[in-house]
């Protein structure tokens, strides 16, 4: 069973870089998905209101941003892949390259993406440096503040296209993760969530990097899909190909 459904979206323009895009940026949207396995999957999308632009990146993952609503709640992530530690144990991965046990196995693990894709084959995705875990820590139920991930092959563009789900106001969209939770969930309600995440976008054919933050959240079951972003210029310098 999906649950998908939409609510407004605001940008503010800070600068003539971040003009751009305003007009351009629709904020994120979150799918909610019980999959044969009886677990419940959340696909993330950033969505805009253009055609012929790339992704670039994701970044600042759980950092607050200023007029925002508050964060809230925890991924409490599962993973089925195939990842190890460097001693040969199993070990749950954020990279979508590392599982390789098939279609099933990765519709019920937790994974991010630059291209829209979580298929092993493509080794589109990279974790930046900031993807760190405490040392000795075996727990990759969440995302660690500050992470991001971008785009590991920009001679190939991620390019965000037409959503099979279109939305009114925010026809465009590309997947940029997928968390999946036990389908016994015990916490207040299995969408007890709220984070925040920035990205990095551009014209096809451009170099000027545009960025849009805003944030996701859970949708209740049978709830709604909440659409919400705010579009702006930030100072960090991310990658762009």
């Amino acid at each position: 069973m999906k649950t998908f459904a939409v609510l407004g979206a605001t940008a503010l323009i800070a600068s003539s870089a971040s003009a751009q895009s305003a007009s351009q940026w629709g904020g994120f949207s979150t799918v909610r998905t019980i999959t044969a396995a009886g677990n419940i999957q959340y696909r993330i999308y950033a969505n805009f209101n253009a055609s012929g632009l790339v992704f670039l990146n994701a970044f600042d993952f759980g950092v607050n941003i200023a007029g925002q609503p508050s964060q809230f709640g925890t991924m409490n992530a599962r993973h089925q892949d195939a990842g190890e530690d460097a001693e040969g144990n199993p070990l749950g991965s954020w990279s979508a390259n590392v599982n390789l046990l098939g279609t099933t196995a990765r519709e019920n693990d937790s994974w991010v993406t630059s291209s829209g894709s979580g298929t092993s084959g493509g080794n589109d995705t990279a974790l930046d440096p900031g993807f760190v875990y405490p040392s000795g820590s075996t727990d990759r139920s969440f995302i660690p503040t500050a992470a991001g991930w971008y785009d590991a092959t920009p001679g190939a563009a991620n390019n965000i296209l037409f959503s099979s789900d279109p939305q009114p106001q925010w026809p465009y969209s590309i997947l940029v993760m997928q968390f999946v939770r036990q389908g016994n969930v015990s916490f207040p309600g299995d969408s007890f969530f709220r984070f925040h995440l920035k990205v990095g976008f551009k014209v096809a054919n451009t170099t000027q990097a545009l960025y849009g933050f805003g944030y996701f959240q859970g949708v209740p079951a049978p709830g709604a899909l909440a659409v919400l972003g705010v579009a702006g210029a930030f100072g960090r310098r991310r990658r762009a190909s």
